[in-house]
């Protein structure tokens, strides 16, 4: 078989980076033939994570669309015609054959490249309501690759889309509690509320967490594994160590995949790799979706979840008058809820996605 070069363009967050790093993962270990490189933004940060995958990484011109009426949305015009062209000039310097994307805004000149160079498009949207770079570039795509039934319901009737599964970042699987256990210093014999924002940390959630330590605190077989983000670290951990809570504070977790394996209960974020990687591990959770996410995907994300059992939802208004802290505690007593809305949440799992897109991905452009 002759050398296939596939353009890979997705970036900016880890949402839609590590499903494409996945994907191309697989694709390499499923043909020796495939040669991949990556088109993203030079200040993202695929352009760190992508070079020390060792992918070529090539940067182009992009700039994101500004929902508030923003005077920088004047410059989109002509960004986005430089950063076609550069993207052009990549798809016919290396030959590719398809261009494989999985969003954010750095896709859209990549895209209309693909368009102009008429070669295949293949996408892949992670969340349960489709972004706008989906929506747009969905009726050229030979494939569209969704984790969620309900994206048909926003694409033209002629889309192909294949439901496949959300791909988790390469390398996640679900260690033991015991190793878990190991790393993070916690008892054996306590339950585990596990509680992170994402990378950065959700500011809303940690201030809520720091209003209710001494609460956590009474609660005798309770500890905490709580990811704060750099920001806000020094002074979740000063209120932690006052309030005599027990567990561990971090600025950041490595191994989520150790965390989940400990945790009976997780507050969280309701991005679409999150919720992916709860329904791998099979754990119940309280989703907290992030109220200034694009289109509110994080909310219809989040609402899926719990509408399939897995979850129950909180806005950020109401966390704090709603009691979000006494509906964790009062749900990791029951033992029997917890139970019901794990298997819910592994259910809402579809293993190998990665490999399902992969193997799509070759049918296309060996066809």
């Amino acid at each position: 078989m002759d050398e296939i070069t596939i353009a890979i363009a997705g970036g900016r967050t880890g949402g839609h980076l590590f499903p494409a790093l996945a994907v191309a993962e697989s694709l390499k270990t499923m043909s020796k033939d495939v040669n991949l490189f990556w088109i993203g933004t030079k200040d993202g940060m695929e352009a760190r994570v992508v070079p020390e995958a060792d992918y070529p990484f090539f940067s182009i011109s992009a700039i994101p669309l500004r929902r508030n009426m923003s005077i920088k949305n004047l410059a989109i015009p002509f960004v986005l015609a430089r950063g076609t062209l550069q993207s052009l000039r990549l798809l016919r310097k290396t030959h590719a054959r398809a261009v494989f994307a999985t969003g954010s805004f750095v896709c859209v000149p990549v895209l209309l490249a693909a368009r102009l160079a008429r070669i295949k498009i293949l996408l892949q949207e992670q969340n349960s309501y489709p972004g706008l770079t989906t929506r747009l570039f969905a009726r050229h795509a030979v494939a569209v690759f969704v984790a969620y039934r309900s994206v048909k319901d926003f694409m033209h009737p002629d889309t192909n889309v294949v439901e496949t599964g959300n791909p988790l970042r390469p390398g996640f699987e679900i260690g033991s509690r015991d190793k878990g256990v190991e790393l993070f210093q916690l008892n054996p014999s306590m339950r585990t509320l596990l509680i992170f924002g994402g990378s950065q940390g959700a500011e809303a959630i940690n201030l809520l967490v720091m209003d209710n330590l001494e609460r956590l605190a009474e609660q005798e077989d309770l500890q905490l594994i709580w990811q704060t983000g750099r920001g806000m670290f020094q002074e979740c951990q000063d209120r932690f160590d006052e309030s005599r809570a027990r567990g561990v504070v971090l600025p950041f977790i490595d191994r989520m995949d150790l965390a989940y394996a400990c945790a009976d209960l997780v507050i969280c974020r309701s991005g679409a790799m999150t919720l992916a990687e709860l329904a791998s591990a099979g754990k119940p959770a309280i989703l907290v979706p992030y109220p200034y996410a694009a289109e509110s995907h994080q909310e219809y994300n989040a609402n899926l979840v719990s509408e399939n059992g897995a979850a129950i939802v909180m806005k950020q208004k109401d966390i704090a008058e709603d009691d979000l802290v006494g509906k964790a505690l009062d749900l990791m007593r029951d033992v029997k809820t917890l139970e019901r809305m794990s298997e819910s949440s592994r259910k809402l799992h579809t293993p190998n996605a990665s490999d399902a897109i992969a193997r799509a991905i070759l049918l296309e452009v060996t066809g």
